[in-house]
């Protein structure tokens, strides 16, 4: 144990000392000398543990700020982590945004390739109506004027009729009234209205099943079934332009689409082998590349 005392009570010993004659001369000088050496070790001890005491203080201080800056750099630190994980969200967003963007301009331009290739389809129909169309040198050919309006639908065709060639079709080249009643239908077509359109091409492969419009009649009755998502009436129609019109520019088209139908369907299987004979059968048409395209899209390849 350490003891310590002050300088009043040195002294105070001191003076009783030599008060009661206790200590001779010589004695009391030491005795002093003893006194004033405790009183600088006090001083000191007293210095030492001040210094000790700061030191403590100091490190204290330090600890305090050592678990500032420490908090500090964590939070930070989930800051930073919260900031990235956000900026991951944004970006995946972003990403998902412009896939469904892309999805959707393919989907589109790969509408417009096909509505462009009905309607230069549906102009060489025309441009061969028109040569194979009879006319007589001796006399005039009598011309039926069609009616301004396109005729209206007769209430007793329904969408699941779909009406078929005969068996052996003999392609005739019709006149002026077939060629009337597929522009007829092919506007309607045209203009959006797929319901009526239908029924204006059932009314047309009805009362003229062996020309030359007919397989493209059958096509776009086809093709008017399926925008609706009418699936197995449009496959009806597509089939007849297969397998009754092997020699039609309109085979490979209604190829590629009845693969559409399968692969709508749930049948990949027969999607697959519907646009590997569009390849094999029809190398160089656009068809073959879309069904090529569409291969690898469906993971038919």
């Amino acid at each position: 144990m350490t003891h310590t005392f002050s300088k009043t009570t040195l002294f105070i010993a001191i003076a009783l000392l030599g008060g009661w004659g206790c200590a001779s001369e010589p004695n009391l000088t030491d005795i002093q000398k003893q006194v004033q050496t405790l009183i600088l070790q006090q001083e000191a001890s007293h210095k030492l543990e001040q210094q000790t005491i700061d030191r403590i203080e100091a490190v204290e201080s330090q600890l305090d700020e050592h678990d500032f800056l420490v908090g500090e750099l964590i939070k930070t630190e989930e800051e930073a982590s919260l900031d990235t994980r956000h900026l991951l969200e944004k970006l995946e967003r972003t990403s998902a945004m412009l896939r469904e963007q892309i999805e959707q301009t393919r989907s589109t331009t790969q509408r417009r390739d096909q509505d462009l290739s009905i309607r230069v389809k549906a102009l060489e129909g025309r441009i061969d109506n028109v040569i194979h169309q009879p006319r007589s040198l001796s006399e005039p050919t009598e011309v039926n004027t069609p009616n301004a309006t396109s005729p209206s639908p007769d209430p007793k065709e329904t969408q699941t009729g779909i009406p078929t060639a005969p068996t052996s079709p003999k392609e005739s080249t019709g006149g002026e009234n077939e060629a009337s009643a597929f522009r007829s239908a092919y506007k309607v077509f045209l203009n959006g209205n797929y319901d009526r359109a239908s029924v204006e091409f059932q009314r047309f492969v009805k009362n003229y099943p062996s020309t030359t419009l007919t397989p493209q009649a059958y096509y776009y009755l086809g093709e008017s079934f399926y925008i609706q998502k009418h699936y197995d009436p449009a496959k009806q129609a597509l089939e007849q332009v297969v397998s009754r019109y092997p020699t039609s520019k309109y085979r490979s088209h209604a190829l590629y689409k009845l693969g559409q139908i399968m692969l709508e369907t749930d049948q990949r299987s027969k999607a697959q082998e519907l646009w590997n004979s569009i390849i094999q059968d029809y190398p160089d048409s656009p068809e073959s590349t879309q069904a090529k395209e569409q291969l690898k899209k469906s993971g038919l390849s």
